[in-house]
């Protein structure tokens, strides 16, 4: 099969990532398979090179190659040395499942947030935990707290339980600079792979309420999320509770 120069090379115009908790890279192999699937960008033609989109997401090169590395493990994407990066003729089949991009969507944040890290601590591990990460009850894990603030107001407070190996490298900075998926990725080195979340209005308790400044009770959303590597081993298990009257999102099934 030849290849034929990508018609949006030098035409594409600049787009701006969400600010979210979801990685730029994730956000960026989504955008890349929502152009394929809305024919903005053609299987027989080379993706642009890492330079140009680089420019077009006002993002890192090693973000972008994290993207496109994304797409190759998938089987979306291969190389050819000396002429670019091309679909797989899995991609040019690709047709949107349901439900996909959820990860994206629960997550999708547009005011300007700001991430704090309220506390880190070693602790065993409560049964349901344990049996989350694959350890004994009482096993020694890591528990992290997180605020996030939108406008100067909290909007969601986060409790992330990791093993050790995984925890210990994990300092405040890292998550006041970075998301925890890409603190895991780029501090850690870890390979992610399965990302489910669970999603119900909960009520809540005391602590929740504080954090969050609401009252002892109050409705909240609630988003469970258990991370796998690339190997389906577990690496943590997530709690996010949201304000109800300041977040939403939305889900289009496809037909």
């Amino acid at each position: 099969m030849g290849y034929y120069p990508t018609r949006i090379n030098v035409s594409m115009k600049k787009i701006n990532l969400e600010n979210s908790p979801v990685p730029l890279h994730y956000q960026i192999a989504d955008y890349l398979l929502m152009m394929l699937e809305q024919g903005e960008l053609s299987p027989e033609e080379t993706l642009p090179t890492e330079e140009q989109l680089r420019d077009v997401f006002t993002v890192s090169r090693t973000t972008v190659r994290k993207a496109l590395d994304h797409l190759l493990y998938k089987g979306l994407l291969y190389r050819k040395q000396g002429k670019g990066t091309f679909w797989t003729e899995k991609a040019a089949h690709y047709k949107k499942e349901k439900l996909s991009g959820i990860n994206r969507e629960i997550f999708r944040i547009t005011q300007k947030t700001v991430a704090r890290m309220l506390s880190k601590e070693r602790m065993p591990a409560p049964r349901a935990i344990a049996e989350e990460l694959g350890i004994a009850p009482g096993g020694e894990i890591i528990k992290f707290t997180r605020i996030r603030l939108a406008n100067d107001e909290p909007m969601s407070y986060t409790i992330n339980y990791l093993l050790p190996v995984y925890g210990g490298p994990i300092e405040k900075n890292h998550l006041e600079e970075m998301t925890m998926l890409e603190t895991l990725e780029q501090v850690v080195g870890l390979s992610l792979g399965t990302i489910k979340h669970e999603v119900e209005i909960t009520r809540a308790n005391q602590e929740i309420a504080d954090i969050l400044g609401i009252s002892n009770l109050d409705p909240v959303l609630t988003v469970k999320t258990s991370v796998s590597d690339s190997e389906g081993s577990p690496i943590e298990v997530v709690w996010t509770h949201f304000v109800e009257n300041k977040y939403k999102f939305k889900v289009i099934l496809d037909k």
